[in-house]
């Protein structure tokens, strides 16, 4: 019985951190690369043995894809990191029922379901990384679908925390701020973006994966992720909106 891990948005950023990091761990004999870019995916199995790689879209029949394979081929899932997830800034109004829907799929639904299958598979010492982020630990106004997901995620993440522990499985929400990937924009409206106590991708997974073994329900990563948790627990939700739009605006102009 094949142990594995599997790695949505496998491709780049955090997800392509995390196969580094996991191809690393002597007790992970697969990484299910989980990827829309066919190319990509190719491309990074050359660089680490044991990758294979899942071409499947989680906003459309990406679950159903994984869940064939699952009992296809009857793994052991030793860790399941949930990373492909999107992101949208700008007016709510703006987005159309359409991105709202897809956009809910991947970073709400594909989560949950995701999970569900692949829980039969999973043993005591397992473990669940939902890459959420510290945008959940307010509402964002012009990034409101955004937070929002991601106090789903975290809820969701904490919860079965709790269910999950007499199987001695746990289940970690990672939380970090602005991490520096290529997928982060650098200016927007002609305006360069100062990103407030960025992290290094690097540190979000190293954290996040020593986090989840040590049974810890949320990982904040950095200093400013962990200031901002508390910063926001002990400020007033409008006084922390109005800086946030106040910090933005400029950029939505």
């Amino acid at each position: 019985m094949a142990r594995v891990a599997i790695i949505t948005g496998a491709t780049g950023g955090l997800g392509k951190e995390f196969v580094r990091f996991v191809s690393n761990e002597r007790s992970i004999d697969e990484i299910w690369a989980v990827g829309r870019n066919k190319d990509k995916l190719y491309e990074l199995k050359k660089e680490y043995a044991g990758l294979v790689p899942v071409i499947a879209d989680i906003s459309l029949d990406g679950t159903d894809i994984i869940r064939k394979k699952l009992k296809e081929e009857k793994p052991e899932v030793r860790l399941l990191v949930n990373n492909a997830g999107v992101a949208y800034m700008g007016s709510y109004e703006e987005m159309g029922s359409e991105k709202v829907k897809d956009f809910c799929e991947i970073n709400c639904t594909g989560v949950a379901v995701l999970i569900s299958e692949v829980l039969g598979y999973m043993h005591e010492g397992s473990g669940i990384i939902n890459v959420s982020s510290a945008s959940s630990f307010q509402p964002n106004p012009y990034l409101a679908l955004y937070s929002a997901s991601k106090v789903f995620v975290n809820n969701l993440s904490r919860a079965l925390f709790r269910e999950l522990k007499p199987r001695k499985i746990n289940v970690t929400a990672v939380c970090p701020g602005w991490v520096d990937t290529k997928m982060l924009p650098r200016e927007r409206n002609g305006k360069k973006i100062r990103y407030t106590g960025m992290i290094s991708a690097e540190k979000v997974v190293n954290t996040a994966l020593k986090d989840n073994r040590n049974g810890k329900d949320i990982s904040t990563p950095g200093f400013f992720s962990k200031y901002f948790r508390l910063y926001s627990k002990v400020t007033p939700t409008r006084l922390v909106m109005w800086q946030w739009e106040k910090m933005i605006g400029k950029y939505l102009k």
